[in-house]
């Protein structure tokens, strides 16, 4: 690790938990400097992850990701009636498209976060510098993420969405464009991979800000079981691309940067509900560098994640049985490219298959009955994951429930 990374590896850890310094980014002198002191109270442990990163994928990391704070700046702390076109507005003049600034949200704050995201609406102009200064390429790969992000919020400010639509055309679109960013050749996974690892990004991001009213709940305990069971799909998708890491990401910092987002949001969810986290705090970022240094090692962090992520879902949901780490997904996800359909409904006929083959002769047991349950869930959100929009779609996804069908009923294990 070269001295600048480690530089700001430290400075990252040293910030993480202390609160942010507006007075320090308002009065910044550069954009760089800006981006330097605004890249943890904005990201948090996912800027310490930036900090594993090259110099180059740092720099436009850093800079996409302070574009779509701004972003947030003007999706939450405008009025809901203007917060669309104000998105839209901010975007088009961050990606170059328009030349005069939009001015910041006159907004009072209630977090933290709505804090910095205000001090970098207040510093537009510095953060179109920021990407204006990455080279061709960088700038359009960026734009292009910043101007998909934007039309998601723009709509879900017009017309509410549905959070899984939602996360997935936000959060889901940045991590495909990390993934772009750095994993090299043919191995970029597909988009809906990607837009599974947004979700769960969501469903932390929800849990952290205790968004009851989103979720139609009445308290934490509520809210907590909501964002579990909807955890249940996309955590399929979202492991299944991180098996591809290693073979298609050659950059041992992108490696680095990859396990430690892993490790600490995986974390969060784990102690949020009380379960044991995969590592201790003090571990987590040896434990990223040391998953980066091969494959198998890799393989071992993956698991420990899994079995922790299993883990949490059973505090939450007694009785539940192994999602993650007791079901084929190794299997089905070494293909080169996992879709999505097989692995949520091979799961799904992976439960079906588990449960007792001999009539019934009274109650089933609860770890029986909850993978009963797991197993719906699991159908059910097969079709509102894929959203087959056409005949052909939708005997695709037919296929696949046949398929998973005459497999449990031969007893084969797929």
């Amino acid at each position: 690790m070269t001295g600048n990374r480690c530089a700001a590896l430290l400075h990252g850890i040293r910030q993480l938990r202390k609160p942010p310094d507006l007075a320090a980014l308002r009065a910044a002198p550069t954009p760089e400097e800006l981006a330097r002191l605004a890249i943890i109270p904005a990201a948090r442990n996912l800027g310490i992850s930036a900090a594993f990163l090259p110099a180059d994928l740092r720099a436009e990391f850093t800079a996409a990701l302070l574009a779509c704070r701004v972003l947030d700046a003007y999706e939450d702390l405008v009025e809901r009636s203007a917060a669309g076109a104000a998105v839209l507005t901010a975007v088009a003049y961050l990606t170059g498209d328009v030349g005069t600034a939009p001015p910041p949200p006159p907004a009072v704050v209630r977090r933290d976060s709505e804090a910095v995201d205000l001090a970098l609406a207040e510093r537009i102009r510095d953060v179109r510098a920021l990407l204006a200064a990455l080279p061709a390429a960088g700038q359009r790969r960026a734009a292009a993420m910043l101007t998909d992000v934007a039309a998601v919020m723009a709509h879900n400010a017009d017309a509410p969405l549905p959070r899984t639509v939602y996360a997935r055309g936000v959060l889901g679109r940045v991590v495909h464009y990390v993934c772009q960013l750095i994993i090299e050749g043919d191995g970029t996974p597909s988009k809906e991979l990607a837009e599974c690892l947004g979700v769960l990004a969501q469903l932390a991001n929800d849990l952290r800000d205790d968004e009851l009213e989103l979720y139609n709940v009445a308290d934490r305990d509520e809210l907590e079981r909501a964002v579990m069971v909807r955890l249940l799909a996309p955590a399929l998708g979202g492991f299944a691309l991180l098996e591809q890491i290693p073979a298609n990401t050659p950059r041992r910092g992108a490696r680095m940067a990859m396990a430690h987002m892993v490790i600490t949001t995986t974390a969060f969810f784990c102690t949020t509900v009380g379960a044991p986290a995969a590592y201790r705090r003090r571990w987590r970022l040896p434990a990223a560098v040391l998953a980066a240094q091969s494959p198998r090692r890799w393989a071992v962090m993956l698991g420990r994640v899994r079995r922790c992520t299993d883990g949490a879902i059973r505090a939450m949901l007694d009785g539940s049985p192994p999602l993650l780490a007791d079901t084929n997904l190794v299997t089905r996800s070494a293909l080169p490219v996992p879709s999505l359909a097989p692995l949520i409904v091979d799961t799904m006929a992976d439960f079906v298959q588990r449960l007792p083959m001999q009539p019934l002769t009274g109650e089933l047991p609860l770890p029986q009955v909850r993978r009963m349950m797991f197993a719906d869930h699991l159908a059910f959100g097969a079709v509102e994951w894929l959203r087959p929009a056409d005949a052909a779609g939708l005997a695709a996804l037919a296929a696949h429930f046949q398929s998973a069908a005459v497999a449990t009923a031969r007893g084969d294990r797929t």
